[in-house]
């Protein structure tokens, strides 16, 4: 098993959360989405270098957080350890956090330097869409985050895929990756998306330790861990009239595919 995309860095003891995924799971690929939690990730990591995997990226959701500066100055920080990362990511659009105009620009901007990135050291994007949910709000991110990529020639990645089944569709054309959340256990969109979905482009996330598939529905709890991928098997493999064992081993293959580990 290998969880594509966790936060161990919201953990409380991520030492430990280490500790028990190895004794069930080939290898746990932290996201940091945050240039102030690089440092403590890469740290655990060297310690972990035969387990533990790192992607670094930009949240939409820090943008205001950073000046240009800063963000240059993050970005420099990814080359110089480009070696000891997989990926790039993740980084996005997301107009759940801000639908105003200087903000919708600034997120195009923003994800646009970070695509640029990964071409430039070669290496995978994880990609973060989220759309607004207020139905009045015509703004489509995945329709503004797929033109960006669609001028690029990289691996994508879909963290926590949510979109609709056209932008499904237009994903796998491209042949980017998609990568389902343990929220697959929880929601009615999710199953029907996976399902339409081939095995051989499935990756696995938990974006722990949010979306437990064991909380009680709803629950703010920060209690979701890496091996929890095993509930999204279980649902997808009676999706694809297979067996667990089947969608853990075609998915494991996928990750070391897609990010070389």
């Amino acid at each position: 098993m290998i969880d594509i995309h966790c936060h161990l860095e919201y953990m409380e003891n991520p030492e430990h959360v280490l500790e028990e995924a190895r004794k069930k799971m080939d290898a746990v690929i932290c996201s940091v989405p945050d240039p102030k939690d690089v440092d403590k990730i890469l740290a655990l990591h060297e310690k972990n270098r035969d387990f533990l995997f790192v992607s670094l990226g930009f949240h939409p959701e820090r943008m205001n957080k950073y000046s240009v500066k800063q963000i240059d100055d993050y970005v420099e920080k990814i080359k110089k350890n480009k070696e000891k990362i997989v990926a790039v990511g993740e980084a996005g659009i997301d107009y759940g956090c801000s639908t105003e105009e200087k903000n919708v620009e600034r997120q195009k901007e923003i994800f646009e330097r970070f695509v640029k990135l990964a071409v430039e050291i070669k290496l995978p994007l994880v990609v973060h869409i989220r759309n607004n949910q207020d139905q009045k709000i015509k703004l489509s991110a995945y329709h503004d985050a797929f033109s960006i990529l669609k001028k690029y020639t990289l691996k994508v990645i879909l963290h926590c895929f949510s979109g609709s089944e056209t932008d499904l569709k237009v994903a796998l054309e491209r042949e980017y990756w998609i990568s389902y959340a343990t929220n697959v256990c929880r929601t009615k969109k999710h199953p029907r998306l996976a399902e339409k979905t081939p095995l051989s482009r499935i990756l696995l996330e938990t974006d722990s330790p949010w979306l437990d598939p064991e909380a009680e529905f709803g629950s703010k709890e920060l209690t979701n861990r890496p091996w929890k991928i095993e509930k999204s098997a279980e649902v997808i493999a009676q999706l694809h009239k297979t067996s667990k064992q089947e969608v853990l081993r075609i998915t494991t293959e996928n990750a070391k595919k897609v990010f070389g580990i």
